[in-house]
């Protein structure tokens, strides 16, 4: 008999702990279950001071800052200018090529920026921002990047012409 009022007691206080179902006294639900009226749960009342206390607005924040000089590079400042930079390589559209085939130093590459429009024309040699023209040849042109430290070579190809333009 009494694992049995256990087991109820056990039940009643899981139906209370999850919400119960739709009575509103689990131990009238436990006494009606196991038939034994004398069994009697006590109720726990809700805390409401938890939910009244205000946040204490003495406290003060601050925050730590970091400053570096001397010798050291700031670690957080970024390695790429952005004003030395120049137009990246996906932003320029290779618009003609005068080639000079007797004389390479004098070809010319024509180049347009997509974004802004501004034109650009380059020898062999020049530089337009972190890419320098390493060659020009008749459908496209050579670029040598520099980022960090290490080379890269990018090509722009002239678009192909269609047909009935002359």
């Amino acid at each position: 008999m009494a694992s049995k009022r256990a087991a109820v007691l056990l039940l009643a206080m899981a139906g209370a702990a999850c919400g119960g179902g739709d009575e509103a006294d689990p131990a009238a639900a436990a006494g009606a279950s196991s038939g034994d009226a004398s069994l009697e749960l006590p109720v726990v009342e809700q805390d409401t001071q938890a939910d009244s206390v205000e946040p204490d607005n003495d406290v003060q924040l601050t925050r730590e800052t970091f400053s570096y000089s001397g010798g050291t590079r700031d670690p957080f400042a970024s390695l790429f200018n952005l004003a030395l930079a120049g137009p990246e390589i996906h932003d320029l559209e290779l618009v003609g090529i005068y080639l000079d085939p007797d004389h390479p130093g004098n070809s010319v590459a024509l180049l347009r920026e997509r974004t802004t429009g501004r034109p650009h024309k380059l020898r062999a040699g020049d530089q337009l921002g972190r890419a320098r023209v390493t060659q020009i040849r008749r459908t496209d042109i050579v670029f040598t990047i520099e980022d960090f430290g290490f080379e890269r070579q990018e090509t722009i190809t002239l678009p192909k012409r269609e047909e009935g333009t002359p």
